[in-house]
C-alpha cells in the first residue's frame, strides 16, 4: 500500500471555486452573444428566402405576361409559414391577393411581409418586407440597401 506524500495534492476547493467562477463569467458574456448571432442567422434566412420569392413572382410574371396569372400559385407555393420544416418563426403574407392585372403600371404593386410568429426567439425581431420597387424593410427601417440585416 502506498501513502500519499505532501507532493501527491490535487486541486483545492478554492482553486475548483475560481475556475468555476471564471467559466460562469464567460459563459454569462458568450451566451448573450450567441443568442444574437442566432436571430441574426435566422432573419438572413428569411431574407434570403422573401428574395427567391420575389425574383420568382417577377420571373413568372415574365414568363406569362401577368401577375393575374400567377397569383394562386405563388401564393399557394410561397406564402405560409417558414422555414417549411421544424419550428416555424415567421408568416409569410404576399399582398394584395390576388396580385393585381398588369393592364395599369400604377397597380402592378406587390409587398411581401414576413411577420415573427408570437413564441418564438424571432418575436421580438420586428416585420420584414419586400416589396416590388426592391424596398426592404425591418420594422420602420427601409432602404434599398442592407439596411435591413441591422
Amino acid at each position: 500500500m502506498q501513502s500519499l506524500s505532501d507532493n501527491d495534492r490535487g486541486f483545492t476547493l478554492i482553486e475548483i471555486m475560481i475556475v468555476v467562477a471564471i467559466i460562469g463569467v464567460l459563459a454569462a458574456i458568450a451566451y448573450p452573444s450567441y443568442q444574437q448571432y442566432v436571430i441574426k442567422t435566422k432573419r438572413t434566412d428569411m431574407m434570403s428566402e422573401m428574395q427567391n420569392i420575389a425574383s420568382e413572382i417577377e420571373s413568372r410574371k415574365l414568363a406569362q405576361g401577368s401577375y393575374s396569372a400567377i397569383s394562386a400559385t405563388v401564393k399557394t407555393n410561397f406564402a405560409t409559414a417558414y422555414p417549411r420544416q421544424g419550428t416555424a418563426l415567421y408568416d409569410v403574407t404576399i399582398n394584395p391577393t390576388p396580385l393585381t392585372p398588369p393592364n395599369n403600371i400604377l397597380t402592378n404593386k406587390w409587398i411581401i411581409t414576413a411577420t415573427p410568429k408570437t413564441g418564438t426567439q424571432m418575436a421580438s425581431d420586428g416585420n420584414l418586407s419586400l416589396n416590388y420597387q426592391g424596398i426592404k424593410c425591418r420594422g420602420s427601417n427601409c432602404s434599398t440597401g442592407d439596411d435591413w440585416n441591422k
